[in-house]
């Protein structure tokens, strides 16, 4: 199954992390939120996957890594399920 890859342009107003974050909530629906963010807190989920240049914002600013015109945000939500088993 190939990738896919959506792009969208975002407003100037849009200067760091935080602000394309909330323009996704913004614009898909405030149910979006639920994978950015854990429940009840303000703190990124970590299934959250988000990339500035292909470098993880969890390694730069968090939210607040800001962002020029050519950079590229990759943005993407993994869950893993452990599978218990015994014998």
């Amino acid at each position: 199954m190939a990738a896919q890859s959506d792009y969208i342009e975002l407003p100037d107003t849009v200067k760091n992390v935080g602000d394309v974050l909330r323009e996704l909530i913004r614009g898909m629906g405030s149910e979006v939120s639920q994978f950015i963010f854990n429940p009840g807190t303000k703190e990124l989920s970590p299934s959250l996957i988000m990339l500035v240049n292909g470098h993880s914002i969890r390694l730069l600013e968090g939210p607040n890594t800001p962002l020029l015109e050519k950079d590229v945000v990759t943005i993407d939500s993994v869950d893993i399920m452990e599978i218990v088993g015994g014998g």
